[in-house]
């Protein structure tokens, strides 16, 4: 599975913060901030007022 795909099946379950999904996922903090970053792009995840991310 890859980070993206680990990313969006964790944010089925509520929102998180970048450190919860870097242990979640086991990658790298950039890696995860970089795959959140496209993830918003596309639509798919938006960020709360409260700093963590969540599916839209």
């Amino acid at each position: 599975m890859s980070v993206k795909a680990k990313i969006l099946e964790e944010l089925k379950a509520g929102a998180k913060t970048v450190e919860d999904l870097v242990k979640a996922t086991g990658s790298k903090p950039g890696i995860v901030k970089g795959q959140l970053t496209r993830l918003i792009k596309e639509g798919k995840v938006e960020k709360t007022a409260e700093g963590k991310y969540k599916l839209k």
